[in-house]
């Protein structure tokens, strides 16, 4: 007897287009995609990327301020070890909760004031369209990562108080300001342009001036406070490591204002353009219907992007900013998705022709992401041009805990980037460096019985001698002994080709005998 066939109505596919607009179905598959993420990670050699390392090497002191970035990842990364211990799943955890919780409150604020709910899906994709978001998070950022989770919490509080004022939705805006201004400085351009934006608004600023916003200011002022106190006492060295990225003392006045505008404009076609023409091609056949398309909604965020931007303008005429990237203009820029999601709603195009387009580029995005991570590694060995992860730091560490047994040892490393990367393989020894968090006394090395120093130079090449990378800062602790060993060695690199070897020096200082 043969079996019927199948047959699918209209209504039955007519279901399946829907799930696409349904919040339920962007939360799976945005959580099979940072999984996807965190196995990737998993598997790629254990070396750790620099942000990576830098958390790691913080990750050993709770402090109210780490050095030129707001302390909120390292509080984070630092109560995660604690409870779960050092891994590789801990520090990539991290990242990825916090991007799955960034995209899900993204689409959350966006639904708070879509008239055709299904279009917040829409502005939560397009986040996957802006390579500073999708990409480079992935590959190797921290703090951008919590200004990321940082902004989309506040877009959603403030999208809440206005669409849905309550005492709670007060206090959520107020916890959310403060946790957004101890991610990224630059996340506070975004609350200044918010409520001039506000107040531009006849409706809104009546909604937002009332008592209720004076508990929510406390909240914002309680949360902050700790590292601002810091900040008080570490302003000079916290803040020059940043300033010198952005500003250039050497250029006159007229050249620093044509190199400033010049990179802000740079820096926001590349941030905005993907995302622009994407959504573009995906609603071409109604461009004309939502470019004239106007709201509340859209004029109010619309303001916020300007505004942003406006504001950044007068830092470049009055402050001198010069280097405006595209990373750095991450928290500011992140509301253009939904910026264009409500014109898309505001023009009541028909919304599901579009939704399936993204959704197929979307698909395309989260499969290329983590293939080029894995495949960035996998290829080092073909051009011998090796990354982070692929450095035998793990094989440094093994000599290294046979040197540190049977005594009370500290571990000395030159650069942040290998104390990480020693910290996360020896977890239970402690590692510093000649040049300790800001404002923070590390315990003195005369308080230990044996100092394994271990340095290198970062393209592999043999380093330089004991005397010219330690003999300095030695003095400085007081220490006058002289090293029992002194090597230097080499490994094999971490899925990289016969014979390739990266180089490393140790030596041992016994103290107390």
């Amino acid at each position: 007897m043969s079996k019927p066939v199948a047959h699918y109505t209209p209504l039955q596919t007519l279901n399946v287009a829907e799930r696409l607009g349904e919040g339920r179905t962007l939360l799976v598959v945005l959580a099979i995609y940072f999984a996807v993420n965190i196995a990737v990670r998993l598997i790629l050699p254990h070396g750790l990327e620099l942000d990576e390392a830098e958390q790691t090497f913080m990750s050993q002191w709770m402090l109210a301020g780490y050095g030129s970035q707001p302390p909120f990842y390292n509080w984070l990364q630092h109560g995660m070890i604690e409870i779960f211990g050092m891994s590789l799943l801990t520090l990539a955890g991290l990242k990825n909760v916090m991007l799955f919780a960034a995209y899900a409150l993204y689409y959350l604020a966006a639904r708070q004031v879509m008239d055709d709910k299904r279009l917040a899906v829409i502005a939560a994709l397009g986040l996957l369209t802006i390579p500073q978001v999708s990409f480079e998070a992935q590959r190797d950022l921290s703090h951008t990562v919590a200004a990321i989770f940082g902004s989309s919490l506040f877009l959603y509080s403030l999208l809440r108080l206005l669409s849905a004022p309550s005492f709670v939705a007060f206090l959520l805006f107020g916890i959310a300001t403060g946790i957004g201004g101890i991610t990224k400085y630059n996340f506070t351009i975004v609350p200044i342009a918010a409520g001039l934006a506000v107040l531009m608004d006849r409706d809104m600023r009546r909604v937002a001036l009332n008592w209720r916003l004076l508990p929510a200011a406390v909240l914002a002022l309680a949360i902050i406070a700790p590292h601002a106190l810091w900040l008080l006492d570490n302003f000079q060295a916290a803040g020059g490591h940043t300033m010198k990225k952005l500003v250039d003392d050497d250029t006159g006045f007229l050249a620093g204002l044509a190199h400033g505008f010049g990179s802000l404009i740079l820096s926001t076609l590349g941030f905005l353009a993907l995302t622009f023409v994407i959504l573009a091609a995906v609603y071409r056949e109604h461009l004309k219907a939502i470019f004239a398309a106007s709201s509340p909604w859209t004029r109010l965020v619309g303001r916020i992007l300007l505004l942003s931007l406006g504001l950044i303008a007068l830092m470049i005429v009055f402050a001198g900013l010069e280097n405006v990237r595209d990373r750095w203009l991450t928290p500011i820029l992140l509301v253009a998705p939904l910026y264009l999601a409500l014109k898309i709603d505001a023009a009541k195009v028909p919304a599901m022709s579009g939704l399936k387009r993204l959704w197929i580029v979307a698909g395309m995005i989260m499969v290329l992401i983590p293939s080029v991570l894995f495949g960035r590694a996998a290829m080092d060995r073909i051009s011998g041009k090796y990354g982070y992860v692929n450095i035998p730091f793990a094989s440094l560490a093994r000599a290294v805990a046979e040197r540190a047994e049977g005594a009370n040892t500290v571990i000395v490393a030159s650069d942040g980037q290998l104390g990480g990367n020693m910290h996360y393989n020896l977890p239970d020894l402690p590692v510093l460096t000649p040049r300790p968090p800001t404002g923070m006394t590390p315990q003195p090395l005369t308080d230990f019985d044996r100092i394994v120093l271990v340095w290198r130079k970062t393209d592999g090449s043999p380093p330089s001698s004991f005397d010219e990378e330690f003999s300095d800062y030695l003095r400085q602790q007081g220490i006058t002994a002289e090293p029992q060993a002194i090597a230097i060695v080499g490994y094999p690199y971490q899925w990289g080709r016969p014979g390739d070897q990266y180089r490393f020096g140790y030596a041992v200082i016994d103290l107390k005998r």
